[in-house]
């Protein structure tokens, strides 16, 4: 008797494997396996993050891979990553240098995530308002549909979602 069955893919990037075990219930057994590769979902518009100055109140200066510095989150690739310290009180932000319309923020989270965190925008760098927010991050990739023109983007990371502190592949704002 034929069947279906399904799974669903991690949001974890990189290369994973599935294997398929199928017995005919006289003793046959056959396996297969097959590779796919879990790449960050694709965003129309531009990524106006990329390459702008980008601060953190702490990074990781050790590690293999370190040290782990906020503007690896804005280079626009998923090779290297921002990593905080092991704190749950922690921000990264960017500076896009002049106000713009922002549509969408794209967040690319390591293992090490965060749970409870805030999307916050200003025009000066110094008075902040709250344009997104969640207590229930589950790491993977993050998409945030928002309405707001700023110049600098911040995120406001309130609680960890791992015993380790907050790491970002790639913190991305479109226009």
């Amino acid at each position: 008797m034929a069947g279906l069955t399904s799974a669903t893919a991690p949001e974890q990037m990189g290369v994973w494997k599935v294997y398929v075990y199928a017995f005919d219930g006289h003793g046959n057994a056959g396996i297969e396996q097959r590779s796919f590769r879990v790449v960050p979902p694709a965003v129309a518009g531009t990524n106006v993050a990329i390459g702008r100055p980008t601060t953190a109140s702490t990074s990781q200066t050790g590690g293999d891979g370190g040290p782990f510095t906020p503007g690896r989150a804005t280079d626009g690739g998923f090779t290297s990553r921002w990593a905080g310290e092991w704190a749950d009180a922690q921000w990264i932000q960017v500076d896009l240098g002049v106000t713009v319309p922002i549509r969408y923020v794209q967040l690319g989270w390591e293992g090490a995530y965060g749970r409870a965190y805030r999307i916050e925008t200003s025009d000066d760098g110094s008075t902040w308002s709250s344009a997104y927010s969640t207590t229930s991050g589950d790491g993977g990739f993050d998409g945030i549909g928002l309405t707001a023109s700023a110049r600098y983007v911040r995120v406001n990371l309130t609680r960890r979602g791992t015993a380790y502190g907050y790491s970002l592949w790639e913190f991305g704002v479109y226009r």
